[in-house]
């Protein structure tokens, strides 16, 4: 369970925010794909923000999308939508052929026909006419981005693809003041993560935008009404996501209720705290 008391403390204490060092864009060792893969296992650190994606996207998707995943990486997020939605098209689009390789080989694995890979640079996606996407997601993965202009860029392309009822739903970590904070967060996830897992968490965290440049560039690009919950205290992590397009899909709920059932109990303590940390701005 994270120390929130210690983090908010040394938050508080730190007054300026740290200049953000920027991380490579993309991985392709496989070593850290791997690590990648296995930090998204069903009761490893990721888990509870699995559920609550999946809980979220259940009144998001319709029957018949076709969702991008920006930066989807080899897709843990993908290949547990694709078979809750057999006729809706999901295509991840990732500048590392390697990472989508992994995604095409489980998909393939799995059986799954409806996911599709786009080794492209999400500020162009070039292969992607304008006004044909049903639903854009993107989770832990705008960090990547070497600066605010090519997130602008992002957001403004993501606009041009919706569809005019189309959504948007992105989560990603924050730019925390403290270095100590920082390093409460890594030790938390190096708990239950392979060591290049934590490795990366830990660039991550320093390659993160200041979330109210995020947030802003987000309500300058995208037309449609948006919802921004982040974290109390701390600005450790945000959601910015569109209103919901139809009633949560059954067959979401019952897969979460189930996966949650079978998580260890700190899965679905840091799954309820994530719930209760929440604001909106």
């Amino acid at each position: 369970m994270l120390p929130i008391h210690k983090i908010i403390w040394h938050e508080w204490r730190e007054k300026r925010l740290p200049a953000r060092v920027p991380e490579p864009e993309y991985m392709v060792d496989p070593a850290q794909i791997q690590a990648y893969v296995t930090a998204y296992e069903w009761n490893g650190p990721a888990s509870a923000l699995q559920l609550y994606h999946l809980t979220q996207l259940a009144s998001m998707i319709r029957p018949g999308d076709t969702v991008v995943d920006l930066a989807c990486g080899p897709g843990p997020l993908l290949l547990e939508l694709a078979p809750l939605f057999p006729d809706c098209l999901f295509i991840g689009a990732d500048l590392s052929q390697p990472m989508l390789d992994a995604l095409s080989e489980a998909a393939a694995q799995r059986g799954l026909r409806n996911v599709h890979t786009l080794c492209e640079d999400i500020r162009d996606l070039p292969s992607l006419a304008d006004l044909t996407v049903d639903m854009v997601i993107s989770t832990s993965a705008l960090h990547h981005l070497p600066d605010l202009e090519c997130l602008d860029q992002v957001f403004a392309r993501v606009e041009r693809l919706l569809k005019p009822d189309g959504g948007f739903y992105s989560f990603d970590f924050g730019l925390v003041r403290s270095a100590k904070a920082r390093a409460l967060l890594v030790a938390d996830v190096a708990r239950r993560a392979p060591a290049l897992t934590a490795q990366d968490y830990r660039l991550s965290l320093d390659a993160a935008f200041p979330m109210a440049e995020v947030i802003a560039s987000a309500r300058r690009a995208l037309s449609r009404p948006l919802t921004v919950r982040s974290s109390w205290f701390v600005d450790f992590f945000y959601f910015i996501r569109t209103r919901d397009r139809g009633p949560p899909a059954p067959a979401v709920l019952a897969y979460v209720q189930a996966m949650r059932a079978r998580c260890d109990v700190s899965v679905r303590a840091e799954a309820a705290m994530l719930q209760r940390l929440q604001r909106v701005r």
